[in-house]
């Protein structure tokens, strides 16, 4: 009777907040891995050089380094964290998640020239999307 009670009292997630979560966790895991990938290729990029996609990433190594990939692969984890949170139903998430993707997307603004922002337009897109809609499921989380 008691766990009837437990499970009865614990709020469901809404389907809607479930997606976005999960197309969060994908975004954010692809990011986690080009970050570990550029971290490790700036040491040897010509290591992991092929004719395929991996060329593009290595192409961003050589092009951000070492630094800019640390800054971006922590970023990513800090945001993994705050999909977690958001999982989890609790409102600190959509902020632990929001402020580091806000500098995922500033901070190559920033440094790179404008030619280079065509890199940016999968992050300009889907990042402000998901930022904009937690915040707008943000009354739903506790």
């Amino acid at each position: 009777m008691n766990e009837l009670a437990q499970v009865s009292s614990e709020k469901k997630r809404p389907v809607f907040l479930t997606v976005l979560c999960v197309i969060a966790f994908v975004h954010v895991g692809l990011s986690i891995v080009i970050g570990l990938f550029g971290t490790i290729t700036t040491s040897n990029p010509t290591w992991f050089e092929t004719s395929g996609i991996l060329d593009i990433l290595v192409m961003g190594a050589k092009e951000f380094g070492l630094f800019f990939s640390l800054i971006m692969l922590i970023l990513s984890i800090i945001a993994f964290f705050g999909i977690i949170q958001i999982w989890n139903q609790l409102k600190i998430g959509v902020w632990t998640f929001s402020i580091p993707m806000f500098l995922f997307i500033l901070i190559p603004m920033l440094t790179l020239p404008i030619s280079r922002w065509i890199l940016l337009i999968p992050n300009l897109i889907i990042i402000p999307g998901l930022i904009i809609l937690f915040i707008w499921n943000y009354r739903k989380l506790d």
